[in-house]
């Protein structure tokens, strides 16, 4: 009996645990859905001033090394929150 109550103790913190990651991941996918909202209302914004989009605030093309420095930010993030 004591066997079967440390194994279920066992199963459900797994269970517990791996709800935890996937609740980190979609609170994770909405904050980005939610700034990339964001960004194209004000590229749409821009459009309606008349300014061209590159010259948007929040917006630099100028490099594409971005997207590394974004994948090693996120990994902090999230090294941070477990």
């Amino acid at each position: 009996m004591k066997e079967d109550d440390v194994e279920h103790e066992t199963r459900r913190a797994s269970i517990e645990k791996h709800k935890t990651a996937r609740d980190v991941e979609k609170k994770n996918k909405k904050r980005n859905n939610l700034e990339q909202q964001a960004l194209e209302e004000r590229w749409a914004q821009a459009r309606c001033e008349g300014r061209p989009e590159e010259n948007s605030p929040d917006e630099d093309n100028s490099d594409n090394d971005d997207e590394d420095d974004d994948s090693k930010g996120m990994a902090a993030r999230l090294n941070r929150i477990l």
